[in-house]
């Protein structure tokens, strides 16, 4: 799918924290709309009577237009840079009102970005064994394939300094080529400089070098891309994925989360999953007592989220859970790699060991990279799919919350029989099929169509269809199993599902859904029809809801 211009911790896994004034959120057809208080200026600092300042609005904005000439004159006339996702871009927040307006109709979405905060432990050596992290994952014996998929890192820059990951590629589209610029730029945001070994670690979990010394990766050697960001937000996350995928990357591990939603993030992820890249997420290190958020992109569709295992192979005491987990991998004492002035643990040997899903994640990813080298001709929906479904059990028995589907297992993935391709994805929202986030509308769909639809993983596909003049098409959903997926149409001027349908089929069990959509004009018309998921069980979740689509005019 082309879908770009061509603009081109142990308990860290990092925090954004949004910054949005109370009362200046609200839903456009179901798209985020959020724009700052009209003196953006001066309402940072005003305290107005209030026992404590208001928290600071971030720096800068996302907003989403229509792509156009007249929307990048628009763009450039109030200092808007261009993001890698078509049709994004970034202002400074006091510029944002006024650039918004300035778009009028054009404008589909605007948001706030998003800054981040660090928190990073380390563990000094202890009794747990130094390699268990990748025995619990790696059989013994298991032959590895003659070169690996590369693996992209979005984290701080990783140190090609560092033995274990020097074969890393720091790619062009990041400011931040060094370790040292990367410490800079910490201290210059207030963060702690010592975290920034943070991509270097990650890295090393993924793909770190047989080399006799430091740490083994899941895939050693792996080709890494990395790409450091500078300051850690939404629009840089989301340009650093589709950075990465142009770059070659087939997954793409992502160990940070937000406790809140960034649409441009959420059309990142589905833009580079179109693209054929595989997107590992840590699921978050937010557990405590009352306290477990949903947190992105973990929770976002198509993005493999992966909880962490202690040394017993239980859920860790502070992995997030939720339904959207998918597997579970080692997350507690997992060796490392870190640049030797960031080694703090006491023994200056250029390893640490780390705690969170930080390191579960590229475990999962490891595991993604040496599954695509040996069997490369499948698509990320068909790796993800042998990933959950071939996962050894872990207690409780069965799906859930804190380990998902259980222990990522590379030898059962290897040898399982894969699942169907559902080649129509990304096509979750409208407007991933309509042609406003993506580079070109999806053709229209007519006749047979199998797929399935999940709740976590992907809960609707959308479809456009086109009814000709003073003409009919009839859409009927067989289910495939008892879980019965819903029908829903939608009229052409639908901008996302939270639109009121023209129509709704939910039967029950195994019946079949039917609409009919007409249209009584002299001009052909575009309809969207949805297949949505159907409501997942509070304390269940399955591989996912087959269905076989088909659209008949006349």
């Amino acid at each position: 799918m082309s879908r770009t211009t061509p603009f081109g911790p142990f308990v860290l896994l990092v925090l954004l924290a949004l910054a949005v004034p109370t009362g200046a959120v609200a839903r456009q057809g179901g798209l985020p709309h959020a724009l700052p208080p009209a003196a953006a200026a001066a309402a940072a600092a005003r305290v107005a009577g209030a026992a404590r300042a208001p928290a600071p609005l971030p720096a800068r904005w996302l907003v989403a237009a229509r792509p156009s000439r007249a929307t990048a004159r628009i763009a450039r006339a109030h200092g808007a840079r261009p993001l890698a996702l078509r049709g994004a871009y970034v202002v400074a927040t006091p510029r944002a009102r006024a650039f918004a307006r300035a778009l009028g109709a054009r404008l589909r979405y605007s948001e706030p970005d998003a800054a981040l905060r660090r928190a990073s432990a380390y563990e000094g050596p202890g009794t747990d064994p130094a390699g268990w992290a990748r025995g619990a994952v790696v059989a013994p014996g298991l032959v590895a394939p003659a070169a690996f998929a590369p693996v992209g890192i979005v984290d701080d820059v990783v140190d090609t300094r560092v033995a274990d990951v020097g074969q890393a590629k720091v790619i062009a589209a990041s400011p931040v080529k060094t370790l040292a610029a990367a410490r800079a730029a910490a201290v210059a945001h207030g963060d702690d400089p010592d975290a920034v070994g943070h991509g270097t670690e990650v890295a090393s979990v993924a793909a770190g070098r047989a080399d006799g010394q430091g740490v083994v990766g899941i895939a050693p050697g792996a080709p890494l891309l990395s790409y450091g960001y500078k300051e850690l937000s939404c629009a840089e996350v989301s340009d650093g994925i589709l950075s990465l995928a142009d770059a070659g990357a087939k997954v793409v591990n992502l160990s940070f989360d937000a406790d809140e939603n960034c649409h441009t993030l959420a059309l990142a992820t589905a833009a580079a999953f179109g693209d054929g890249v595989l997107l590992v997420a840590a699921a978050g290190n937010e557990l405590r007592p009352g306290h477990d958020p949903v947190v992105y992109p973990a929770a976002y569709p198509h993005v493999v989220t992966v909880g962490a295992l202690d040394l017993g192979l239980a859920h860790a005491s502070f992995s997030s859970t939720g339904p959207g987990l998918d597997l579970a991998a080692p997350g507690a004492a997992v060796p490392v790699a870190v640049p030797p002035a960031l080694d703090l643990d006491g023994t200056a040997d250029g390893t640490t060991r780390g705690y969170g899903t930080s390191f579960a994640a590229p475990i999962v990813s490891g595991v993604a990279s040496w599954l695509i080298a040996a069997r490369p001709k499948l698509q990320p929906d068909q790796y993800a799919g042998l990933l959950r479904a071939t996962a050894k059990d872990v207690a409780p028995a069965g799906w859930d919350g804190g380990t998902g589907f259980g222990l990522v297992d590379l030898a059962a993935a290897l040898a399982a029989p894969a699942p169907a391709a559902d080649r129509g994805e990304p096509n979750d929202t409208v407007d991933e099929v309509d042609g406003t986030a993506f580079d070109r509308p999806d053709p229209y769909a007519h006749g047979r169509v199998a797929a399935s639809v999940d709740p976590a993983e992907d809960p609707a596909d959308v479809y456009r269809v086109r009814v000709a003049a003073h003409g009919r098409v009839t859409a009927r959903l067989r289910p495939s199993t008892a879980a019965n997926a819903d029908l829903y149409a939608y009229s052409g001027a639908a901008r996302s599902l939270a639109a009121r349908p023209l129509a709704r089929s939910r039967e029950a069990g195994r019946a079949t859904d039917a609409i009919t959509l007409r249209n009584p004009t002299n001009k052909a018309r575009t309809r969207y029809v949805a297949v949505r998921a159907p409501a997942a069980p509070a304390a269940r979740r399955t591989l996912g809801t087959p269905y076989v689509l088909t659209l008949s005019a006349g």
